[in-house]
This record gives structure tokens, sequence and C-alpha cells, in this order.
């Protein structure tokens, strides 16, 4: 997997010649992207070697990229926070320092237990996950409590309902750019009710690539019509779902876009066959049976659990994960609403090129905090971008 990443100089953008511009091009080196991936997982679990194993062999990740850990147990859901830092944190920054902390920018856990962080004297859990996003501590130094107080670095702060959208920029031309800290990374995570379903994660996004990206039609499930309503409060997810349909809709998907307050599978709202993309909310830590997913196919449900265990319970991801989705993003606890992926810049940034990994870090305002991201963050479903790009 190959992507081009680098910027052309300020200079070029005030009108070198033509051959200028092909020089600048020449000189520009491919960038291989499974060259930058930290694959980790635990070294007591069968399942979790085995997931690692299959990951780097399927992307051509290097055998120096694999990272083992040693969890003091291992099937545990829940890690308290000096376990993390002994346990996981700390090989982690091993692995990074002898791959090149600056040389990764996606780390994937290979089916590995524990999904949530538990933190003395607080009465919330957070994304492990998240964590190791930011794992130099240079967004924050300790956990955040209430909430964090502003973004991440890399996020994109779009105006859904001036439909003002930055341009994407990936993660290696952001940090490729001046005066940058230590890396923050996009963490993801192989896994689901099974080592199989875990496998078939990788299984599907490359056959997703090979046709250039997921088939069949795209279904955005707002509360309400947004239209009626200013850009606040819950009313700016609905702003954030309206977009999403408007840049699929240009991007040639068919779109069912359902503003009732019921969820889809739900009546009066439709359900969602054939199901490419998805966006959508609300129904407390629950799944309605009502999508049947293609190859490649991503979503995301916005509720405050709806990654409360990627392997077992009532929450949106895990049924998601057994019925076939390849790419899901959500919650381990209430993270409020500007905490969730904003599907409007999601969508918007993977019609631009981008992968996944990229797409749902660049829109998803907190890290150290709530969100565990399920799949493959190379899956690039719309390589050099889908037509039109959703431009204004």
């Amino acid at each position: 997997m190959v992507r081009r990443h680098c910027q052309p100089p300020a200079a070029l953008l005030l009108g070198i010649t033509l051959l200028g511009l092909s020089l600048t091009q020449a000189a520009c080196a491919d960038e291989a992207l499974n060259q930058r991936v930290l694959v980790v997982f635990d070294r007591k679990t069968r399942d979790s070697i085995s997931v690692a194993q299959y990951y780097a062999r399927a992307r051509h990740i290097p055998e120096s990229h694999l990272c083992p850990l040693s969890l003091p147990n291992p099937g545990a859901r829940v890690i308290p926070l000096a376990d993390y830092a002994k346990y996981v944190q700390k090989p982690v920054q091993r692995c990074l320092d002898k791959a090149g902390r600056e040389q990764i920018l996606y780390i994937v856990l290979a089916y590995i237990r524990p999904q949530s962080l538990e933190v003395a004297n607080t009465v919330r859990y957070y994304s492990p996950d998240s964590f190791l996003a930011d794992i130099w501590d240079t967004y924050a130094a300790k956990p955040f409590d209430p909430f964090p107080p502003h973004p991440h670095p890399y996020y994109a702060d779009h105006r859904a309902k001036d439909n003002l959208f930055l341009p994407f920029v990936s993660l290696a031309a952001f940090r490729n750019g001046p005066n940058q800290p230590l890396p923050i990374y996009s963490v993801w995570r192989l896994d689901g009710a099974s080592p199989d379903i875990a496998r078939s994660l990788v299984d599907k996004a490359l056959k997703a690539e090979s046709t250039h990206g997921p088939l069949g039609q795209a279904c955005i499930d707002e509360r309400m019509d947004p239209l009626v309503h200013p850009d606040q409060g819950y009313r700016a997810g609905d702003w954030d779902l309206y977009r999403a349909a408007q840049f699929l809709t240009a991007a040639g998907y068919k779109v069912v876009e359902d503003n009732s307050d019921s969820e889809f599978g739900t009546p009066p709202s439709p359900n969602c066959p054939n199901a490419a993309l998805y966006s959508g909310w609300y129904k407390l830590n629950h799944y309605n049976d009502a999508f049947t997913w293609n190859d490649g196919a991503i979503g995301f449900h916005l509720d405050s659990l709806s990654v409360n265990d990627p392997r077992a319970g009532e929450n949106w991801a895990a049924n998601a994960l057994k019925k076939g989705i390849t790419v899901t993003s959500g919650a381990v606890n209430e993270p409020y609403l500007p905490g969730l992926p904003r599907p409007s810049g999601v969508f918007h940034d993977l019609l631009a090129g981008a992968t996944v990994g990229d797409a749902f870090l660049r829109n998803t305002r907190y890290i150290k905090w709530m969100i565990i991201n399920l799949g493959d963050p190379l899956y690039t479903p719309f390589a050099g971008g889908k037509t039109p790009y959703p431009r204004r």
C-alpha cells in the first residue's frame, strides 16, 4: 500500500511553472503506510498472536513492528491506570522507540483485552486505546475530569451548518509540518466476538479496496430535520448527519435519509439493507437488526455506550461486527456528543481519499477520552478520492 503525502512548497502555490510542478512531484517520495503500523498483541493469548500475525501478513507489515505485551490478566475487560502504565504504556513506548516513534502513525491492538481503563477517584471508565493515542502525554499529562477542555492538534474543526469544511490533510502530512510536538497516533482494534471476526475485518477491507469502495447504499439516521434548528446542543449531531448525507449523495451513493425520532428498523423508520455506509442515532447500548452489511461497510452509531464491549452484550458495535460490518467506532462511557466521531467530517475525508485511520482521528475531537475504533486503519475505501470530491 502506497500513498503520496508530500505537500507543494508555498512558492509553488504562488505560480511556479509547470516544469517546477513536475520536478516537485518527482521529488515527492512514495510513502508505504504499511511501514508505519505498530501491531500490539498479548504474547500470553493464542488468539491475539494469531490475529496479529494474520494482519501483518495481509498488509505486509514488518515483523519488527510486532509489539508483544505480557498482560497480568489477559481476560479482564477493565485495567487500572497503574497497570495500564506498567503493562501497556511503557512496553508500547519501547516498541515505538525501536520502530521509530516518528515513523509510526497507526497502532493496532490485535484481539486484546481490556477495553476499559479505570481511573481512581473518578466515576467513569476511559478508553485505553484513546490513552495510547497520546502515549507520550503531550496532549494531556493526566486523565480529563469532567471532560477535555480543548481538541487534539490534528482535529479538523468543521462548521457543518455553514458548510465550511477544512481540506483533508493526512496524518503523515500533518506530522511533517513545522514545530510538531511528540506524535499522537491513530489507534485501532481488530476485535469482535471471535478471532474469525477480527481477521475478517482485514479481509473485507482488502476486498472493498479492490472494488474502489464498499458497494450498496448509504443510510443516515437523523432525529429530526436540522434545517429548522440551530447548530448547537443535540441538533449539532443532526447537522453533521445532514451534511454527511449531502456528501454521500454527491459522491453517487443512493442515500436513505430518515429524520424521524425512531431508529432504522423501528416503524415508521425503514430498514437499511445492502448497507455500505451508515451513521445515525439514538438508543443507548442497543443494536437494531435493521442492516445487511456489504463487504467494506463503514458505520457508527451516536450513542454513549456504543462500544461498551466489542465482543458481547447489547451494544451497537459488538452486534454490528457480528452481522458483518467492516469498520465502526464508538464510546466505552459517556463521551458527550462533542466527544463522538463527527459523521460529516468522517465521510468528507473518506471521500477525499483518506484512510479510515486518518478520517476518524481527524474528526474525533478528543483523545485520552472514551473512543474505541474497530477495523483496519490502513483501509482506504476511496483511494485517490471519490468523484465528485465533496467541496463547497
